[in-house]
């Protein structure tokens, strides 16, 4: 049973919402998929949100959060794992999970090019990142003590995945050894209509928007041409890609040029390329 009034909120939230009662039940992993629900009848962003509580109610869950990333910047190493374009959750504490809050969630750097589900503890039992640190903690603060990430590889190169929170790493680890490919497969499903249904969120753009000129010196920057070899590529001088990349690192405020292609292709400036 959680202590805090955050998870009783979301226990009380799945009471209103679904019907399922007060009580988040033990969960049976053997049985699981039996009360996973249909898919095919969401037709809304707010259709997929009950979906999603109700699959996670099914599981034994107390509730559970999509997110998708944008695609990767050329240059960016794994310290830059991606920037959150899409989001939904059934938190009680919505208003919380910002793009900030996002960005620090420990699964997020596991999620490109992972294909199987895996499990995440609030335990201090592993080495971290100071803020995904302080990210786990507050999840436990709320009575969080382990989840499960499911990932979905995109053919754009925007990964996503479902990350449903609750109760012990055992009960999860147990789940993902008997349902893994069930649950893969309904993370799939669910992307497939949330690239649909759900909008880009409204932090993607807030940044300063850069010309396509722009944005094309600064990727082949990224890929390590020099200012002459861009300037053949895109058949200009080697002067005029420097004054291109000159005014794309004033506008975003960046000192260098992977800094940059980092706060361009992350932040929304570069949507639509």
């Amino acid at each position: 049973m959680l202590g805090s009034q955050a998870a009783h909120d979301d226990r009380v939230q799945g009471h209103t919402e679904t019907g399922l009662g007060h009580t988040v039940h033990a969960p049976d992993p053997l049985g699981a998929s039996a009360n996973m629900p249909d898919l095919s009848e969401c037709l809304s962003a707010l259709d997929l949100r009950n979906w999603l509580l109700k699959f996670s109610r099914s599981l034994g869950f107390y509730g559970g959060r999509y997110i998708q990333l944008a695609r990767p910047c050329w240059g960016l190493d794994e310290s830059e794992p991606g920037f959150p374009i899409r989001h939904l959750t059934t938190s009680s504490q919505a208003e919380r999970e910002d793009e900030h809050w996002i960005a620090s969630d420990p699964s997020i750097a596991l999620i490109r090019g992972t294909y199987a589900p895996f499990s995440w503890s609030t335990r201090h039992t592993v080495e971290v990142a100071p803020k995904q640190r302080a990210w786990l903690d507050g999840e436990r603060s709320r009575g969080i003590d382990a989840g499960l990430a499911i990932p979905v590889q995109d053919s754009a190169g925007c990964p996503a995945y479902l990350s449903l929170f609750g109760y012990d790493e055992v009960s999860i680890k147990l789940l993902i050894d008997k349902k893994a490919p069930e649950l893969a497969f309904l993370a799939g499903q669910f992307h497939a209509l949330a690239k649909t249904l759900v909008p880009i969120a409204n932090w993607v753009g807030r940044g300063p928007r850069l010309s396509n000129r722009e944005l094309e010196c600064l990727r082949l920057a990224a890929l390590g041409q020099t200012v002459d070899e861009s300037g053949h590529t895109l058949g200009i001088s080697g002067r005029t890609v420097e004054f291109h990349l000159r005014n794309a690192l004033d506008k975003l405020g960046a000192p260098t040029k992977l800094r940059a292609v980092v706060l361009a292709f992350g932040a929304g400036a570069a949507a639509g390329l």
